[in-house]
């Protein structure tokens, strides 16, 4: 599709929180076959769109990644990365271990303080940090739901949070699997997710770079 309609500020918060739950869905826990069916329908629907080249393209990799991995080995995959302590692959999510070079470090401080100034509270039945990769997602998640609500603040801090905290820890993590052979499917996830967030980004800084009208269809 090639026209270049507009969407309202509604529908665009709308496809946005598509594609965060998206994200989260690859983290959450350890995948099962009710979640590969789904991922596999998500990507056929999005392969049959254009976005920009670089999302295309990790688009129908992982797509095209689905179709050839069967349950066992996303889960080991998963197991190896973000399950086994024993694992000398295993991943840290946290903006702090990037960040800073240890798990509670400043930067998790500030993330803190960012999440007191605007009432944003972790759940107590969460053990994860706040500033897990995870959670973070979550945070954007609930900011873009206050800006389809009307919020004037949400996209204020939606960029604070992506430009201090969650597009580098991304940057880094995409970075520390790179080069794991085990790893395949999580390397393109995360090359999805930080192709994502620079859209995100731009968007949020007035500078769409893509055709959002497309993947509301």
């Amino acid at each position: 599709m090639t026209q270049n309609t507009e969407l309202s500020d509604r529908d665009l918060c709308l496809v946005r929180l598509r594609f965060l739950d998206l994200f989260k869905s690859f983290f959450q826990d350890t995948p099962d076959a009710e979640r590969i069916s789904r991922w596999r329908g998500i990507f056929a629907a999005l392969n049959k769109e254009r976005i920009n080249q670089q999302l295309d393209t990790v688009i129908r990799e992982l797509g095209e990644m689905l179709d050839n991995k069967d349950l066992r080995e996303l889960r080991e995959e998963y197991y190896d990365l973000f399950v086994d302590p024993y694992s000398k692959h295993l991943l840290p999510l946290n903006a702090a271990f990037y960040l800073d070079g240890k798990s509670f470090g400043p930067s998790l401080v500030s993330y803190r303080e960012l999440l007191k100034q605007n009432q944003l509270i972790k759940n107590d039945s969460i053990t994860d940090s706040e500033d897990s990769l995870l959670l973070m997602l979550d945070t954007l998640i609930t900011l873009v739901e206050e800006e389809k609500q009307g919020s004037d603040m949400a996209r204020e801090v939606q960029d604070q949070l992506l430009h201090q905290f969650l597009l580098p820890t991304a940057h880094h993590i995409e970075k520390s699997i790179k080069g794991n052979p085990k790893a395949d499917f999580y390397q393109k996830c995360m090359a999805f997710l930080c192709a994502y967030l620079e859209l995100e980004q731009g968007l949020l800084q007035n500078k769409p770079e893509t055709n959002w009208q497309s993947i509301n269809n």
